[in-house]
């Protein structure tokens, strides 16, 4: 059976997500580094590929298609949430340095991977608009490290101490460099034209209009929940606007991640009760990740045998900017306490953002190609085999990192 019908897809995705989201995202009974795949949902996202036109062709390439409101939507929703925790209530009680180390290394890790980025390009001629495109976008993926895979290890060993405090902010947090780096690229490369025929001053004044249009998102929503709705009207506050900020965000040429990470910093600082909306984004972010990770799934393929070669590049050349970043910078910085060699080993786990960033670059760059590859698919595999690699990878080193740090015990190892 073929899925033509939208309608009929969309209800059997929802069907599923509901399923997904019943069972946990994770096992005990798996080693750390699949339980973070399971974690993180990517298996989902392999379902949707099986189930997409590129396999089993139950989902066809019309009707994933005609279902991209709902991938705006889930990227709506993802930026909100991580939005909200940039609650300056909550940032203010960790030192200058400790904020100033997440940013830091994930700058670190977007230069470090342009650098060597634009030197593979160099090797093989492709100095063009559309490659140097590929690696900035790659680059803003890059930064990104998910606390999901400290919170696995913590859990897994019990671990508490100053090195996992430090690791779990920094995770946090690093995903605001990465994600404004993309609304960059979106500015220095206009999807109508990728930058050719604009100067850069007015195209940068579009920084300024993505702020601004995340900043009214979120009063809009501050105003629509003064009389304190109920759960449900909650829901379909939180819905509606996380679907208006992305959909405008895409209308605009903007990112819609950055946009609704803004709408949701709005909410967070200025929210009498922020709790209270992230514990509902939070309580059905599930089931929507489980529908975004599926039909972003229908849309991966793997164009050229090069994508596992540049998986594994884009995975390494990551791995070296999180520790020499880490060390760079912690280096420079006065801190209360020392940090075991190798702190960027912690990092090294991605997370979902990653995805949710390459998604965002498929709905915006769909149609341009580099010779006979399409440059959005050539990304999204790319950066979707990164993300797994680090997944499986990571939380050895994270848990290796803790060792050293003395913050998890030699018999619980």
């Amino acid at each position: 059976m073929v899925l033509d019908d939208p309608f009929v897809s969309t209800l059997i995705l929802i069907l599923l997500a509901l399923l997904g989201a019943r069972f946990s995202f994770s096992s005990l009974q798996v080693s750390p580094g699949p339980r973070l795949v399971f974690r993180t949902g990517t298996h989902f996202l392999f379902l949707g590929f099986l189930l997409g036109p590129h396999l089993l062709g139950l989902l066809t390439q019309e009707a994933v298609r005609q279902l991209f409101p709902l991938l705006g939507l889930g990227l709506g929703w993802i930026g909100f949430l991580f939005g909200l925790q940039l609650d300056r209530r909550n940032l203010r009680h960790f030192p200058p340095a400790f904020h100033l180390l997440a940013i830091g290394q994930a700058i670190f890790v977007f230069f470090l991977f342009l650098g060597i980025g634009w030197i593979v390009l160099m090797t093989w001629g492709q100095t063009g608009r559309i490659p140097q495109l590929l690696l900035m976008a790659g680059a803003a993926t890059a930064c990104i490290s998910t606390p999901a895979g400290i919170a696995l290890i913590s859990t897994s060993y019990l671990v508490r101490g100053r090195i996992r405090d430090l690791l779990f902010l920094v995770a946090s947090l690093d995903a605001l460099v990465g994600i404004t780096a993309l609304q960059i690229v979106y500015v220095l490369f206009p999807p109508a034209d990728l930058g050719i025929g604009f100067a850069l001053l007015p195209r940068l004044t579009w920084i300024v209009g993505a702020v601004g249009l995340g900043v009214v998102c979120g009063i809009l929503f501050l105003w629509l929940t003064r009389p304190r709705p109920g759960a449900e009207e909650m829901v379909l506050f939180l819905l509606g606007i996380a679907a208006f900020a992305s959909g405008a965000a895409l209308q605009l040429q903007l990112s819609p991640l950055f946009v609704s990470v803004v709408m949701g910093a709005v909410v967070a600082n200025f929210s009498p009760d922020p709790q209270r909306v992230f514990k509902v984004l939070n309580e059905w972010e599930k089931p929507i990740y489980v529908v975004f990770l599926m039909l972003a799934g229908a849309l991966l393929s793997f164009s050229t045998l090069l994508v596992p070669f540049l998986a594994v590049l884009y995975a390494v050349v990551r791995g070296a900017g999180k520790v020499l970043g880490n060390l760079f910078v912690v280096k420079a910085l006065p801190f209360p306490f020392e940090t075991p060699k190798g702190f960027g080993l912690g990092l090294i786990p991605q997370g979902g953002i990653s995805l949710a960033m390459a998604i965002s670059f498929v709905l915006t760059y769909g149609e341009r190609r580099m010779g006979e590859v399409n440059a959005a698919d050539l990304l999204f595999a790319v950066v979707v085999l990164g993300v797994v690699l680090s997944e499986l990878a990571g939380p050895f080193f994270t848990r290796r990192v803790l060792q050293r740090a003395g913050e998890i015990s030699p018999r619980n190892s």
